[in-house]
This record gives structure tokens, sequence and C-alpha cells, in this order.
């Protein structure tokens, strides 16, 4: 990524007025939200949910397209809808595959209904480039180089994974991702720039907390397993992953917020620290409570660690008292499992024989996803490596690890370097935060496929956390920030603001 970004349009001169596109992107993530909560009652409607939400989208586009010229900045709001549009499109069509062989496609009918929004996206993204070509420039320099590199070779060993059309859909994916991240990025000119990119991935974090959340609550478990209980323990059923992602999207939250301004960021925070309790996810939880002391630690802001963490407290004692969470947590200990991390010790020592079977180049991108059916004595059958060090390993060899490690890498030392250097308060306080977020994502990918694997939310999120890092080090370079105000702007309940952040 070029360390200058490259500047398509205009600068704004007037605050953005952000009401319309607030309230469209709130229509669309209700109704969303109600054809999900709603697919049992209208049998077999994956035909209508699948244009309804295509439309929505094509309509968002639109009225991003629309807006951008209005405001001089015509691929700014397009693409930044087109990266909440990817983030979402994983919960708009939910599905777990069950993948018995490595022959054939083995994708679920959802995979095609959630490829749909990927040419939507797709689409908006060539128009892009038609017209502004120069915004594929940078794409192997700087940082971001890293991020396109695994690109690469995830899409060029996909021809030698179990199963290569399976894993070269999701590598188109993961390709759309880096293009449109990229562009984003290009689109960071100042400060309220960034600020609106983060408040779009909130919105989108929103959505992939409250509709798997809606959905445990309202949808009955299709197989059976948890029959028909009361409604606190069929929302702890929810899927566990819900408290990573619940747990980042409270640190992003607390991240955005400054003094004087709409509190509601805090709200969804609060609300988001208590989904990632009830879900029970054990290192979403981990990680959120650890994320959050470091988040107010390194402001030197004591008092909020202590209240930090009191409140998370309440929460998990509230959880555990009034909410079928206490079974669970009586029923792993009994397990005693815990010296293995729940039995990913056990796989981690099952799979590396296999790893040192190809230990370069790897098996092929996501083909972790077929090894219980290549090794049916897989530990508790498992379709990842739990541990996304040791998924790129396996997936991506030896290359595939260094890259990954130099993304790691490359983020925690922009990050630290605005920390440590930036003359500017609230670039100092956003680097907190981010760095926050970033260790988030990493405790969880201890214990989770969070990157080197499919690319879901938390791997686009680790690309995203490339493109922030490497702005926010710009910007503390730039002599902008040496104490120019920078003009307040308003995105939804999030508001941009040149005061400083709380010390």
């Amino acid at each position: 990524m070029n360390s200058k970004p490259t500047q398509f349009e205009a600068p704004v001169k007037s605050p953005l007025r952000g009401g319309a596109v607030a309230v469209l992107t709130a229509l669309a993530l209700g109704t969303l939200l109600l054809l999900s909560a709603g697919r049992e009652f209208l049998g077999d409607a994956s035909t209508a949910v699948v244009i309804l939400s295509a439309l929505i989208f094509f309509g968002l586009l639109v009225v991003a397209a629309a807006y951008g010229r209005a405001t001089n900045q015509p691929v700014k709001w397009i693409i930044f809808v087109v990266w909440w549009g990817l983030l979402v499109s994983e919960e708009v069509f939910s599905y777990r595959s069950d993948i018995a062989t490595v022959s054939g496609a083995n994708f679920a009918s959802q995979a095609y209904d959630q490829a749909i929004l990927w040419v939507i996206a797709l689409l908006g993204l060539v128009v892009i480039v038609l017209k502004y070509p120069h915004t594929l420039r940078g794409l192997f320099h700087g940082d971001y180089k890293w991020v396109s590199w695994i690109t690469v070779f995830s899409v060029l060993s996909s021809a030698y994974s179990p199963n290569p059309a399976f894993s070269l859909a999701w590598a188109f994916k993961l390709a759309l991702v880096v293009l449109v991240v990229h562009i984003c990025s290009q689109q960071i000119m100042e400060l309220s720039d960034l600020k609106a990119f983060i408040s779009v991935t909130i919105w989108a974090l929103v959505f992939l907390t409250v509709l798997p959340t809606l959905r445990s609550v309202f949808i009955p478990d299709p197989t059976g397993e948890y029959g028909t209980g009361a409604l606190e323990q069929r929302f702890r059923e929810a899927p566990t992953e819900i408290s990573g992602i619940a747990g980042l999207l409270a640190i992003l939250c607390l991240m955005i917020y400054s003094k004087g301004r709409p509190k509601s960021s805090l709200w969804i925070a609060a609300a988001s620290l208590v989904i990632m309790v009830i879900a029970g996810g054990k290192s979403g939880i981990a990680a959120g409570i650890i994320s959050g002391v470091l988040f107010f630690g390194l402001q030197k802001r004591f008092k909020a660690v202590i209240g930090f963490v009191a409140a998370t407290a309440v929460v998990l004692a509230l959880a555990l008292k009034f909410t079928s969470l206490s079974e669970y947590v009586s029923r792993y200990l009994q397990l005693e499992q815990l010296s293995s991390f729940t039995g990913r010790t056990d796989l981690w020592s099952f799979v590396m024989p296999f790893i040192l079977q190809n230990p370069i180049l790897g098996h092929g991108f996501i083909a972790s996803r077929f090894i219980a059916v290549i090794h049916p004595d897989t530990p508790f059958g498992s379709s990842h490596m739990h541990n996304s060090f040791i998924e790129a390993l396996y997936n991506n060899g030896l290359v595939g690890l260094v890259l990954v490690g130099m993304i790691n890498l490359v983020i925690v030392r922009n990050l630290w370097r605005t920390i440590r250097h930036s003359v500017s308060s609230e670039l100092r306080y956003l680097a907190v935060g981010a760095l926050a977020a970033y260790i988030n994502l990493l405790i969880n990918a201890m214990f989770n496929a969070t990157f080197g694997g499919r690319p879901d939310a938390s791997y686009l999120m680790l690309i995203a956390m490339v493109a922030i890092s490497t702005q926010l080090r710009r910007m503390a370079r730039s002599p902008q920030f040496s104490g120019m105000p920078v003009m307040e702007r308003h995105y939804g309940p999030f508001t941009v603001s040149p005061v400083s952040a709380p010390q």
C-alpha cells in the first residue's frame, strides 16, 4: 500500500449529512433481520430472500453512488458499502456445510445465495476500477503487499487442495475483499474518513452480532439436539463464536467514542459485552476482557480499568445465575478438558505429522476443512485447526505462515509507533483502540481459525486492521496533525470530532 494515499476526488468542505444513509442502512438491516428470523414461517423462501437481499444491497450501492456524487466523493461511499456487504454476507445466508467427501463442490444451497452478494459487490468494484484504474496501484507495495501476496498464494494453492472448486470459491471472496479494503484505504484522506470507515465496520459487526443472536432465540435448532427449552436455554445454544465478534464490536465502539459526543456507541458497547458473556465463548470472553483492560490501561485510566472489570464481572455473575450458562460451565469442568484447551492440544499433536509432509507449501487453501474426511480419526471431527497460525501452516505451509506473520507484525509496528510518537492525542487514542481490537483478534486466533483459512468476518477484520494501522501511522507523520483542527462530521450515531480523546 502506498504510504501516501492517492486522491481521486476533491475534499469535502461542508459537513456530511448522513441521515438518509443511516435511515436506509437501518431499513436494510431491519428487513434482513426480519427475513432471516421469519424464515421458518415463510417456508422455503430462499429465492425471495436472495432477490430481496440482492435488491437491498444493490439499492444501497445506488444510494451510495448518488450520495458520493453529491458530496464530491464518488468512490468513497460506494466502496464503503461494498465493504459492509462483504462483511455481513456470511450471516445474511448463514449455513454450515455438511462435508462428507472431497469430491464435487460440496456447497450448501445458501453458499450460492451468498455468492450472489459477492457478484454484486464485484460489479460495484468493476465499475470503480474501470472509471478509476489507478485504484489498483500500490497493491504490492508498502505494508499491504503482505496481504496481497498471501491472497495470491491462497488462490494458487487452491489448485492442489483436496477440493479445488471449494477452495477456489473462498479464494475468490478473499481476493475480492483484499481489493475492496485496498480501495477503501485509498479513500481515507483525513481522520474523519478513517472514522467513517470504522463506523461502517461497526454497523456490519452489529449485524453479525444481532442476527445470529435473534436466530438462536427465535428459530429452533434444526437438528433437535437442544430441544425446545426455555428462552435462555435457546439463547445459550447460540454459536459461541458470537462472543468473539461481540467483544471486538465493544472495543471498536469504545474506540470511536469521544467525550461530549452522543453516547450511542457506549450503549452498543455495553449490549455487546452482555451478548459476549451470555454466548459463552471462552476465548471470546477472555479476549474481550483482556482487550478492554488493555484499552483503558494503555491510556493510564486505571479507574476505568477497575470499572470495566467490575461491570464485566457483574454481567458474568448475572448470566451464571439467571441463564443456563452455569450448567454449561459445570459440564465443561466435569469433562476436565481445561488442560487440553477443550481437546485442542490433542488436535494439534494429531495434525503435526501431516503438516510435516508438506511443510513448505502446505496442503492447499482451506484444506483443513477436509481433514476429518481424509482422516476419520481426527479429534472431535474438527473442520479447522483451532489455531490461526497452525491453520495457515497446514493450509499454506511455511510460506503462508511467514506471510501471515508479517501481516501481524506490520499491524503491531504501525500502531505501537503511532502510540509512542504521535503528537496528536486523538490519533494516539485511536491507535490504542486499534491495538486493543487487534489483541482481541489475536487472542481469539490462538484457539480458533480467525485467519489463515476461510475468509469470514474475523479474517476480514485482520485485513482491515492493516489498512487502519497504516493510515494511522501515515497521519501520525503528517504535519496536518501538529495541532490543526479537523472538521466535525456525523455518521449516524457516531460523530467525528476534533475534540481530543479522554486521557
